[in-house]
């Protein structure tokens, strides 16, 4: 089973970098309650969160309290912690803000939705199947490969 993640409302940016991965992860913005541990049992999610009570609490399901401060640290611990080998096949497969999958779409599908001068230089787009949003391979690709290499352990990709 691929490992499914909840994270609290201080760890919105490695919710980012684990979508970013491919890893289907819900981001809370509320309180992290005991209703956000019943709900990461509820869907079979680990939960991450950066609230350390929470290891005292009785919880069922895996609990991952994150010690590193910056996102950094913070990705290389859950692999590291988690034993995960990211699949470098599912990055950049789901929406970065809603966490649904994307979907491949013709060119002509995303014609004034991008920037001109993406619509020009570009030929493959995803866009997000419950928010619409547009995505393409741009130099941003790069950037987040460059990152993924420094922040994740034994060369993992």
């Amino acid at each position: 089973m691929e490992e499914r993640f909840i994270c609290d409302r201080n760890l919105g940016k490695l919710a980012k970098w684990l979508r970013i991965l491919g890893y289907d992860t819900l981001y809370c913005r509320g309180n992290a309650d005991r209703d956000f541990l019943r709900k990461a049992d509820r869907e079979g999610r680990i939960c991450l969160t950066r609230k350390r009570v929470f290891a005292q609490w009785r919880h069922s399901g895996r609990l991952v309290v994150i010690e590193a401060d910056r996102v950094e640290g913070q990705i290389g611990e859950v692999v590291k912690v988690l034993s995960l080998t990211p699949d470098p096949s599912r990055r950049m497969s789901l929406c970065l803000r809603c966490n649904a999958p994307l979907e491949e779409v013709a060119r002509e599908a995303v014609e004034g939705l991008v920037p001109v001068h993406v619509y020009e230089n570009y030929v493959k787009f995803r866009r997000c199947s419950q928010c619409g949003r547009v995505y393409w391979p741009g130099t941003h690709r790069l950037h987040i490969e460059d990152c993924l290499r420094m922040r994740i352990p034994s060369g993992r990709p």
